[in-house]
């Protein structure tokens, strides 16, 4: 497979630790090639026999379909239009991308079944829709009621199910996503696992957010990078918040409460492996205007995402600890909606 490049972010640049702190590396991915590796990735290959696939194809074909199923869902419910937009280039994009992996691995492309993820209207699952005040993905908020998210249905004929009914296959979904992930190969783990995590950001969107329990991973040393950045992204949220007044300081604050709650867990998964936590850090000043306290807490949130699809890669068939990855993923993408930061395709990476 072609090489998964990381997300430029660097913690380093934002933040410097008072007292020395282990700097979380990316996610890799753009090492030198292995020697191992044939000159042709592709050689021996054949289109008819999936025993001489390279490695996770099949999952990429699994994850196309799932995705194409989505996309054709879109067109079928109603409600939230702006979010429904935003994920239908997402979700374009992720498909195109998918197509490229499966081809660059000499397999052609299976036919596609047009079978949308929701049955269209008269299959007795639509449900309300209430859009008022919505967030859009791209991090604006949307007021008024049916004209900005609410339900687009008019007049006669039957209703069209509400947006929040493909949130609830997206929900329902997750579990297969994770099963699958936890057969996935190191290599390929970090965007199986992205993949994975914008699926469920985009049912908490669509109004169905999962129901996460305690987490059960990333543990002991993969679970130290991921710690290394979460815990001065509570650090200078906090200074933010305390800066910010009205508006500003509520969309730290509802950052800040689940990231302390992941920060915590992740302190107790790492166990011994866990560095001391410093007693502060630098900041970069002035954080005088909302632009420059805005632009600190999105680089601080940006971090998490990448540091914890590196720790993914240490953990290829741990279905349990891959699954506390996703959720990890997923909510910094939910967080950076908070904050207004531009949804990507695949969170915490760039393009594979």
């Amino acid at each position: 497979m072609i090489p998964v490049m990381p997300r430029a972010v660097s913690r380093r640049a934002v933040l410097g630790a008072l007292v020395g702190v282990g700097g979380a590396t990316l996610l890799a991915g753009c090492d030198e090639q292995d020697p191992r590796t044939p000159l042709s990735p592709t050689e021996g290959v054949r289109a008819d026999d999936p025993a001489t696939w390279l490695p996770d194809t099949q999952l990429f074909i699994a994850v196309r379909q799932r995705v194409h199923g989505y996309r054709l869902a879109l067109d079928v419910v109603a409600g939230r239009e702006r979010t429904r937009d935003r994920l239908a280039e997402l979700w374009r994009v992720q498909q195109e991308r998918l197509e490229l992996l499966i081809t660059l691995g000499g397999v052609p492309l299976p036919d596609l079944l047009d079978d949308p993820a929701v049955a269209g209207p008269g299959d007795g699952t639509s449900a309300p829709a209430d859009g008022s005040g919505d967030r859009g993905v791209d991090g604006t908020t949307a007021t008024g009621g049916a004209d900005a998210e609410g339900s687009t249905s008019t007049g006669a004929g039957p209703a069209r199910p509400d947006a929040e009914v493909l949130g609830r296959v997206l929900r329902r979904d997750h579990t297969e996503a994770c099963r699958e992930l936890s057969t996935a190969t190191a290599t390929n783990v970090p965007t199986l696992a992205s993949l994975a995590a914008q699926h469920v950001a985009a049912a908490a969107w669509l109004g169905a957010p999962v129901p996460w329990g305690e987490m059960a991973g990333p543990s002991d040393a993969a679970a130290v990078p991921v710690l290394a950045v979460a815990r001065p992204a509570v650090f200078g949220l906090e200074v933010v918040a305390a800066r910010s007044r009205d508006e500003e300081r509520a969309d730290y604050e509802s950052v800040l409460e689940p990231l302390r709650s992941v920060t915590r867990q992740l302190a107790t998964l790492a166990g011994a492996a866990a560095p001391v936590a410093p007693l502060g850090y630098d900041l970069p000043e002035p954080l005088e205007t909302a632009e420059q306290r805005r632009a600190l807490a999105r680089r601080l949130v940006a971090d998490i995402a990448p540091a914890t699809l590196e720790a993914a890669q240490r953990l290829p068939g741990r279905a349990a600890e891959l699954t506390g990855v996703v959720r990890v993923v997923s909510d910094t993408v939910v967080w950076d909606r908070a904050l207004g930061t531009r949804a990507l395709p695949f969170p915490g990476m760039t393009l594979p």
